[in-house]
This record gives C-alpha cells, structure tokens and sequence, in this order.
C-alpha cells in the first residue's frame, strides 16, 4: 500500500469470481447471496475484509514478479548452477550380488536362537480384535423398494425449479468512476458506439457476461438491471455493490422447463436411494428395540433382517491376517474400545448406513515362539547372511581398489561382473542407476573409490573415472534459461533477510492466548505447556 501499488476493483472482482467455494451449485457459476453466507457463517468475515484480504494477496504477488522481473544478479550465479547442472561423469562399477558368494546353509541351533532373540520385537504381533458387525446399509435395502408413481411426480414439483435451465442474457457492463461519465457511456451505447469504444472515451472498464444466468453475476444490485431490460435497451447508471456501472443487453434466453419424462430415471434413483436409506434407518430402531427388550446380539440382527458380518482377527490398524487392509476407521475404533464381549450401540456411520458391532474374541500382543516360526526364521537368517556377506565382499573389493589393484583385476581374482556408464548427468542418472548410486557417483571425486548398497542383496563398488565439464554454448544457453530462476530465489532469500530484520528490529512477541482463541479454542482448556504448539499451529 505505501508503495501505491493496489490492484483496481474488476482484479479484485474477477479474482473472488473464480473460487469454487462461492459457485452455485446448479448453474456452476459466482453466486453473490452464497458469497456473502460462506463469508458471513463460515469464514466470520466482512465482504469488506475479505476483498481487501484478496487485494493485498495480488498486491503482493504483484509486487514480488515486478521485483523479479527487475532484479538481475550477477550472471556467474546463473553461471555456476548451469555449470554444475551440465556437468557429466563416466564411472566403472564392479555388481556384487548372491551369485557371488557362497551360499548359506542352515543355521545352527544357536545361531538361529540369537537371531531370534536380536529380532525378538520386529517379530511382536500387535494386539489383534475379532469381532461381528451389524450392518444396516442402504445398499441392502434398495431391492425392497418400490416406486409410488404419485409421491415421484411430487418430487418432479419440488425440484422442478432445479431440474430447468434458468433465464440467460447477454450483456456488456461498463463500470464507470462517476455519475457524469455514467451518463455519458449510456448515451453513448444508445447512439450505437460499441462497449470498448465508450468505457475508453470515459475512463471505464468492460465486463462481458455471454449467455450467463442470473446467478452467474457478480454484483447482485447490476444483476437485477440486467435482468429487468429488453433486448437491446440500456440502463442509466446503476450503482453496485462493487462500483458505478451502465448495462446494455444484447441478447436473451428464456428459462426452459425440463419435462418429468426427461428427468424421470434420475428421479427414481434419488427416490430409491432415499427410500433405501429410510429402511436401514428403520431396521436399526427394530434392532435397538430387540435388544432393549431382552434379546441378544444375534437374535437382534435376525429379527431386524440385516446382514451380519463376521470378520477375521485384525489389528488397530486395520490390517488383517490375509494382508488386506480392513477401510472403515470409526468400526475399527469402536472395536477397539470395547473389551471382549462388549456390544456397540447402532452408530451412523455416514450416507444412510449405520452399524453396531461385538468384540468377540481380544488376542494380546506376543511374540510368537520360535518353534513356531522356525521355517521363517530360518529363511530370514539365510537372506540375512547372504546379505551380509554381499556387503562383506563388496568392502573388499573395494579396500584391494584402494590399495592400487585395477578394477579389471579385482573383478577377475573375485569372479565380479564390470560395468561401465558413459556420461551420466544428474537430471537422468537417477532413472539409469538409481538415486542410491546416483549420489555416491556425483558426490565422489575424480577416481575416488565407493561403495552403494542398493538393496539388501546388491552392493556396487565404483570408481569415478572421469569428470566432464558441460560444453560451453550449452552452457551460456542454460544460463541464459535459468537466470529469472536465480532471481527469484535470490528475491526469497532477500525477503527472509528483511522479513527476519523487520522482526528483530520491531520485537514482535507471540500472544499464545490470542493465537488460540483465533483458532476458535478457548485458552483456559488448554494446559499452558501446550500454548506454544497451539500459537504455533495458529502462525501456520
């Protein structure tokens, strides 16, 4: 704002205009009257803060691509990181995989039992739960409804609004900075000069709605204008909730009426779906009144003619014995705040379905004996050791590399595979050798010797061969590419510096109460170690 730099009234307009959040369902388009709800009950704002909340958000955005635009660093920075960017490197690799070591056998007794005992707490088995769920789901339902022609038709009615297309116009707005100029783009508009001629010779702005209906326009005061001409007339001024405004309409589409034999099968599924939902709806009151009268769990269901469910033993997360994961977190947690036997009470679950729930069986967490894993542990042990022993052999290979052996004689006293990459460039690398490699390679020398371990049963050994500059003309071009890139974070990082700066110098302190109470939350209830995290969170 002190550097006058504020964005014009359309901007601001147009910008508000293309939030989803403020769209009418129906016509997908700005709706005004939803605009001011979501403002006035979900965001507790005026429309007066919230557009200069939205101005000073494109001041900014403004003012940072302008700064941008008009800061240029030092080239040699730009130089530099397109330098490095281009850079290549060959390197020679010796692969170590288990087809070069010897095979292990079986493990002895104690060897296995120490393995066992080493991995004692990565073999736990987590608390499990088995239990019965009720389920009282529309979907079960919707084969029991049947269609009243009579209560469809008076559907049709109630939505027939919705179901149609609402009245369209075509007009141009010309938003003006006075009365006198007001009047002289209407008189100008009935004498036949075109919108843009007019809006120029009178400092005003053009706004063209085509085929939009009455919803879709911004400002609700010159809505109602537009709406209330003939095709072809022109408003005197019109004073909007957004600004002064003239109005010309050149075109209009009368509302059609969609008739019920057209809508009739979408009529019938939301007909069927709601009545489908009443009856689970009705089934959970005939299962709670069983149940209150005295029978169990299972009569309850049968009586009340719902799907029982019995499922398999799972953990608090959902994961069961076969690897699948069981989705439904509020059934998962209702489980696992019951004890054994404990019964749920019918809770929605959410569109129409509703559920209740028995804990049948509670299993503790426990490590399994290992007589009863032995098969595994033993193949477990054996990939282990296999893997050690890959990574043993790739170390000494590497040590005989670093003591002056070639990579060709290493590689045939060791009976090692040899390979050679050509040219790998950072960008690309990772998609050739991985990012594993990758790293090591660019992050070593000119014929520094290293090792990478690419997963548990592959080791590479790698010697640098050589470093290759990026050639000269691509490099001036990248450089060239790159320099708005350079910019910008040279911008940010000067942005950080001045924002700390201003912080420092003013003293800014943190008020955890008001940041609480922002958050909607009351400060007494939260514990005062706690204030911190919250005004953090609210800083957020």
């Amino acid at each position: 704002v002190k550097v006058g730099l504020r964005p014009s009234a359309k901007v601001v307009t147009d910008q508000i205009a293309k939030y989803p959040i403020f769209f009418d369902s129906i016509t997908g388009k700005f709706d005004k009257a939803k605009y001011q709800q979501e403002l006035a009950t979900q965001m507790k704002m005026s429309e007066t803060k919230f557009e200069q909340i939205i101005s000073d958000d494109i001041a900014n955005r403004q003012f940072i691509e302008a700064s941008v635009a008009g800061l240029k660093p030092p080239r040699i920075y730009a130089a530099l990181q397109s330098a490095f960017a281009s850079e290549t490197r060959d390197t020679t690799l010796l692969v170590v995989t288990p087809d070069n070591i010897e095979k292990p056998g079986m493990p002895t007794d104690a060897e296995l039992l120490k393995f066992y005992d080493d991995n004692k707490e990565r073999l736990r088995r987590p608390e499990l739960r088995q239990f019965t769920v009720v389920s009282f789901a529309p979907g079960d339902f919707a084969s029991k409804v049947t269609v009243d022609e009579a209560e469809l038709k008076k559907l049709y009615e109630f939505r027939r609004d919705t179901l149609s297309n609402p009245e369209t116009r075509t007009f141009v707005q010309v938003t003006v900075p006075d009365q006198k100029a007001a009047e002289a783009v209407a008189q100008a508009l009935r004498s036949g000069t075109d919108a843009q001629t007019a809006a120029k010779a009178n400092k005003g702005t053009v706004i063209t709605y085509d085929a939009k209906p009455k919803t879709a326009v911004a400002d609700a005061k010159v809505a109602d204008a537009a709406f209330a001409l003939k095709q072809g007339e022109v408003s005197g001024p019109v004073q909007g909730s957004l600004g002064l405004a003239v109005v010309k309409v050149s075109g209009i589409t009368a509302a059609s009426v969609t008739g019920f034999d057209t809508v009739r099968n979408q009529l019938e599924a939301e007909y069927k779906a709601d009545k489908a939902k009443d009856l689970a709806y009705k089934a959970s009151e005939v299962f709670e009144k069983e149940r209150s009268a005295g029978a169990d769990f299972m009569t309850a269901a049968q009586k009340a003619g719902v799907r029982v469910i019995n499922l398999p033993p799972m953990t608090a997360e959902g994961q069961m014995g076969n690897g699948q994961p069981f989705q439904y977190a509020p059934i998962l947690k209702a489980a696992f705040d019951q004890p054994k036997g404990g019964e749920t009470d019918v809770t929605e679950l959410g569109n129409g379905e509703y559920f209740a729930l028995r804990v049948n069986e509670v299993l503790p967490s426990e490590v399994p004996a290992l007589d009863k894993i032995k098969p595994q542990m033993i193949q477990a042990w054996q990939q282990k050791t296999a893997g050690d022993r890959v990574a043993a052999k790739s170390e000494e290979a590497a040590a005989r590399l670093r003591k002056g052996e070639t990579l060709q004689a290493v590689a045939s006293a060791m009976g090692l595979k040899v390979e050679t990459r050509a040219g790998l460039a950072r960008q690309t690398a990772p998609q050739q050798v991985g990012p594993e490699l990758t790293g090591r390679i660019f992050s070593a020398k000119n014929n520094e010797v290293f090792t990478a371990r690419l997963n548990e049963m592959v080791s590479v050994v790698g010697k640098v061969t050589a470093i290759n500059k990026g050639e000269a003309t691509a490099v001036n071009q990248a450089s060239a590419m790159t320099g708005q890139a350079v910019a910008y974070g040279l911008f940010q990082d000067l942005s950080f510096t001045m924002r700390k700066g201003a912080r420092a110098a003013v003293k800014t302190k943190t008020n955890p109460d008001a940041a609480i109470a922002a958050l909607g939350l009351n400060p007494a209830s939260i514990k005062s170690d706690d204030k911190t995290a919250e005004a953090g969170k609210a800083a957020k």
